[in-house]
């Protein structure tokens, strides 16, 4: 192997608030989302329009098996914090209810990027039934409960959610 070749694995030039983009998640995080072979087929190559295509095919909520393997929704996800699209696609992701697997990931998105609690909110009233594995088993969940757990928790599938100041 040359050793002019660089390997870059932040890809990322783009910041939000002055922070690049990919620091909101986690290097370990990154790392085995880069090195997974759904990353190298479907993700190393999409843009904001193509993410759209894979989002609407996602079917679960999931980071990690037990095995390691990442699932395509964090894998998105990732793709999606490395991109860095304008608020208007993100507000577009979250505000359609066609595809309830693109609202969780763009309300994740805005959770993590963004902080935006009343962005956040506006969906506690959406009750559709969403397939998420965590802790090493699939579980039945609603929008609702994902979008309360993103509100108040820490930690949602294996991610840290940084601090969000509360309303009221």
């Amino acid at each position: 192997m040359s050793r002019n070749i660089v390997f870059d694995r932040e890809l990322s030039r783009k910041t939000h608030n002055g922070v690049n983009s990919m620091l909101y998640v986690e290097k370990i995080v990154r790392e085995r989302v880069f090195d997974s072979i759904y990353w190298k087929q479907f993700c190393f190559s999409l843009n904001e329009a193509t993410l759209l295509d894979k989002a609407m095919e996602l079917q679960i909520i999931g980071s990690f098996e037990i095995s390691g393997r990442p699932f395509p929704f964090i894998c998105l996800f990732v793709k999606m914090v490395q991109l860095a699209p304008e608020r208007e696609i993100i507000e577009f992701y979250i505000n359609q209810d066609r595809f309830k697997y693109l609202k969780v990931l763009g309300l994740l998105y805005a959770r993590v990027v963004y902080k935006d609690s009343e962005l956040i909110q506006e969906h506690l009233v959406d009750y559709r039934k969403l397939r998420i594995y965590e802790d090493g088993e699939y579980k039945l969940t609603y929008v609702d409960e994902v979008v309360d757990r993103l509100i108040n928790e820490e930690f949602f599938i294996g991610l840290t959610l940084t601090y969000m100041a509360k309303d009221g």
